[in-house]
């Protein structure tokens, strides 16, 4: 299965929230791939304090840095997979249900879960992700942002 959004040598700019057990974080996160075929992932908040910076490269997952309550070893798995599964590759993932104006994508069983949810789309790039895993409380959403916005 295709990735749910493709990535190229223009940056991609999205909203971010990430809501984590009672930690709530919101920024900038910027999508682009490198020269070297690395695939850059950096999240800040608006007030400039980075989240987190992560690479793929070869399908090696590299942590640049990233914010203590992130830090923790099963959510780093958790937002590789996540990311890999939007950005990289789909292959982890299955379609539950489509139609026009809404996609539902779920990977994984268990503590690992993620639910993908596409909306809002634009031709076949969809402007709202929201990725859930109900076994825990975190929630991740992104929201494009257009060319026509700072």
């Amino acid at each position: 299965m295709p990735p749910i959004v493709a990535v190229d040598s223009l940056s991609q700019k999205y909203n971010i929230q990430i809501d984590f057990m009672k930690h709530h974080f919101s920024g900038l996160l910027i999508v682009r791939k490198m020269d070297d075929h690395e695939i850059r992932i950096l999240s800040s908040s608006y007030f400039g304090m980075s989240l987190f910076d992560f690479s793929f490269l070869n399908d090696k997952f590299i942590i640049n840095s990233c914010l203590e309550p992130l830090r923790k070893k099963k959510i780093l798995n958790l937002l590789e997979m996540d990311f890999k599964n939007v950005f990289l590759t789909g292959k982890n993932s299955k379609r539950k249900e489509k139609s026009a104006i809404f996609e539902k994508r779920t990977s994984d069983k268990g503590f690992g879960k993620s639910v993908f949810y596409s909306s809002d789309f634009s031709g076949e790039v969809p402007n709202r992700i929201k990725i859930r895993h109900p076994w825990m409380r975190l929630t991740i959403q992104l929201d494009k942002l257009n060319e026509n916005n700072p």
